[in-house]
């Protein structure tokens, strides 16, 4: 009975409707708004007296478009529903940009700006010469809707931040414009600690693109294409480069060609090479792009090969059969101890997968999946 009579005690405890989340410290606090996007953080101002003025010190901003958009149920906006959610994503980001203090440090900046057209390009370059004075630790750009994001104005960024990306370790870019003053800004150490750096749907300016940098550790490239379908090359540059990942069209390789520089500080380990959806060209004239592509990455212990099958007009034995592979030197991973093959074609009775494991004489992991496989038998 006292059992009974103490339980209902807690439970009227529980929901005598007192702000205990309140009751927190600032501290935990902050660590809880900083997991909201930008908008439901500014919104809990109204939830306590207490709390008017917690989201500016949290250090995580997230600012997305799309909290704003007035779309549903995939009905079409009309032209001024568009610009009315425009209006109030640029109302909103700059004042959030401007009441925020410069402390504490962020840990992220987040800025996903779709459908903003030309404004976005002068917006995006405000908001990130804002943030930056925040000296986040990471920051991820993203432009969408076919019209990619003008990334012209990140040099300027940078200088006119006073120093505000020391702090940065891990840069995200997602469909935009790379001029050669990106390329310049790495370069010349405008990037000082970077070490992740994502690139995705980017669309590359300059007819030679180098990614330079003694700090890089992290590298993917993720369907990077050329201006006005052009052709362009890739080098990249990074002695201290343990992990790269490159996903690309097959057919993309005869525009976009990578080239990467090993020196004897090299230090690449892990390596990833994804073949995606080719886009109706002929690719059979990239094997041997594909190869010397491949042979670039023969010091590495770990590699992650995908995508190699028919149905994205490339298969593994083709690369391997090709005179490219063994010109100058036969296809080898010495070092090479671990082994994935993901959504790859391993031939009649595993015959693509024999060939290829006799190019890894130190393999002691081998991981397939989804692969496909045809046995005959005897």
């Amino acid at each position: 009975m006292e059992t009974g009579m103490a339980g209902v005690k807690t439970n009227r405890a529980t929901a005598d409707g007192r702000d205990r989340l309140s009751n927190l410290p600032d501290c935990l606090l902050h660590v809880i708004l900083s997991r909201l996007g930008s908008r439901q953080a500014v919104q809990t101002c109204v939830l306590s007296r207490r709390w008017p003025h917690l989201w500016c010190a949290v250090t995580c901003i997230d600012i997305d478009s799309a909290d704003f958009s007035t779309q549903e149920g995939g009905h079409q906006v009309s032209p001024r529903a568009k610009e009315e959610a425009l209006a109030r994503l640029e109302d909103f980001a700059d004042n959030l940009l401007l009441r925020r203090g410069l402390e504490p440090p962020l840990d992220a900046l987040l800025l996903r700006v779709h459908g903003a057209g030309p404004r976005g390009d002068t917006n995006m370059g405000r908001w990130v010469r804002r943030g930056l004075k925040m000296s986040p630790a990471a920051l991820d750009v993203s432009g969408g809707d076919g019209y990619p994001i003008n990334l012209a104005f990140l040099c300027s960024s940078v200088s006119v931040s006073g120093g505000g990306a020391g702090r940065l370790t891990r840069l995200r870019l997602d469909n935009v414009l790379l001029h050669r003053d990106f390329e310049d800004l790495l370069g010349l150490g405008g990037l000082p600690v970077l070490q992740d750096l994502e690139i995705i749907n980017a669309v590359i300016v300059s007819g030679i693109w180098r990614i330079a940098s003694d700090t890089l550790t992290s590298l993917a490239v993720v369907d990077a294409s050329c201006h006005h379908h052009s052709r362009c090359s890739v080098d990249i540059a990074a002695p201290r480069l343990a992990s790269l990942r490159l996903d690309f069209p097959l057919a993309r390789l005869s525009s976009v060609h990578f080239n990467i520089i090993v020196d004897g500080r090299a230090s690449l380990a892990e390596a990833s090479v994804r073949l995606l959806e080719d886009d109706g060209d002929d690719p059979d004239d990239n094997i041997s792009d594909l190869c010397f592509l491949l042979k670039s990455l023969s010091s590495v212990t770990s590699l992650h090969l995908s995508g190699f099958q028919e149905t994205k007009q490339m298969l593994l034995q083709e690369v391997l059969d090709h005179v490219a592979c063994s010109w100058t030197s036969v296809l080898s991973f010495p070092n090479l101890t671990s082994l994935v093959l993901e959504d790859c074609d391993l031939g009649d009775n595993l015959q693509t997968l024999w060939s290829f494991l006799h190019t890894t004489p130190a393999i002691s992991r081998l991981l397939l999946n989804s692969c496909e496989v045809r046995l005959f038998l005897h």
